[in-house]
């Protein structure tokens, strides 16, 4: 390492074996990993933070702001780091504690929480519990990708060894078995005993 960084002296260049950002991602020890991702999370609270300041006052506006575009800030890191669900856990404090009482006016429970997870067509809100959907964003990413990432390690000089046709099938796939996590969540929480007239909007 201290050769290599002798040898790049004054190049401009960075020579680190702890980790490096690249397009968006990290790579590197799982440390250095950790690292950014905790630090990724502290900034995306505060944006949450902000954003509950305005759902206060303007609900329908800061509700757009996260869904549209805040919200997908932390999705593309799920899907390139793995191992990280537990890193998100203050998103989600800030989320269930900060953000959805901000727009809905009030503390929300539990079962609320589980509620506001499902999409609008099926009676939530489609704000997801980063923590539980971390894993299954990197799980789809991996299938999808499969493709495109051996012919990267094969180092392949074309695209000729693309199957789009098999990409879109990994895709399709990894939709169907978000519809059968949603139906089986949307069981479980009617088959919840404290339900009552939530049963009405699912």
């Amino acid at each position: 390492l201290q050769m290599a960084k002798q040898m790049f002296k004054g190049s401009g260049i960075q020579v680190t074996a702890e980790g490096e950002r690249h397009l968006g991602a990290v790579l590197g020890t799982e440390k250095f990993r950790r690292k950014y991702v905790e630090d990724k999370v502290a900034k995306w609270v505060r944006d949450v933070e902000q954003l509950s300041e305005i759902g206060r006052d303007d609900p329908q506006a800061a509700y757009t702001a996260f869904t549209k575009a805040l919200c997908h800030r932390w999705t593309f890191v799920q899907r390139t780091v793995p191992g990280i669900s537990e890193l998100f856990g203050p998103l989600e404090n800030a989320l269930r504690h900060s953000f959805l009482p901000a727009i809905v006016g009030r503390q929300v429970s539990d079962l609320e929480r589980k509620v506001f997870t499902l999409p609008v067509r099926l009676g939530g809100l489609g704000i997801s519990n980063p923590v539980e959907g971390s894993d299954l964003e990197f799980q789809a990413s991996v299938k999808i990708t499969e493709n495109l990432r051996q012919l990267i390690i094969d180092q392949e000089p074309t695209l000729d060894g693309y199957q789009a046709e098999g990409v879109a099938e990994a895709t399709r796939d990894c939709l169907k078995d978000k519809e059968v996590r949603m139906m089986r969540k949307i069981s479980e929480i009617v088959s919840d005993s404290s339900v009552g007239s939530l049963k009405r909007s699912i």
